[in-house]
Formats: structure tokens, sequence, C-alpha cells
């Protein structure tokens, strides 16, 4: 099980504010198991996660989208989540 305050530290030290970490934290801790499972694996080695979901990969999303990798993970599992809506939304950010 991952802690809240090893969440907290990434939270911290990938910029987001003081008022997001709560929030952020309980969406973490409630990724879906495929998700949460590259999210832990990326904690201990820090390597990129081979991880696709409906088309976008962890990678793409963090290169070509520019998101910081708990983003990248947040969105993945909102792919999982909320397919069509998750998808309409990526698609009007690529511009």
């Amino acid at each position: 099980m991952i802690e809240d305050k090893q969440i907290l530290n990434i939270l911290i030290k990938e910029g987001y504010p003081e008022f997001m970490h709560e929030k952020t934290i309980l969406k973490i801790k409630n990724f879906s198991e495929q998700v949460s499972s590259a999210f832990k694996q990326w904690i201990i080695d820090n390597t990129e996660p081979d991880i696709t979901i409906e088309g976008y990969s962890y990678k793409y999303l963090v290169n070509s989208m520019k998101m910081q990798p708990v983003g990248a993970f947040i969105t993945l599992d909102w792919l999982i989540r909320e397919p069509i809506k998750a998808k309409s939304a990526l698609m009007q950010g690529i511009k």
C-alpha cells in the first residue's frame, strides 16, 4: 500500500498546489487495478510504465501532451472510468 505521505511528496515535487493535495491523493488511492499497479511500479523503480488505455499511452501523455507523471496516471484512470468523456476532453486538448 502506498502511504499518503509518499504520494504527497510526489505531488509537492510535481508542483501541485496545496488545495489539490487531498483530492489528488484520494484519486490515486482509488485508481483502477491496472493503473494502480503501474503507478506503484513507477514509484518503486521510477521507470516509464508501459500502459495504454483506449489508445492513449503513459508515454504519449507525458511526452506529447506534456503532462506531469501523476496527471498522466490520473488521465489513464479516467480513460478506464469514463472513456467517452475522457477521450473527448483529450481530443479537445490536442491543438
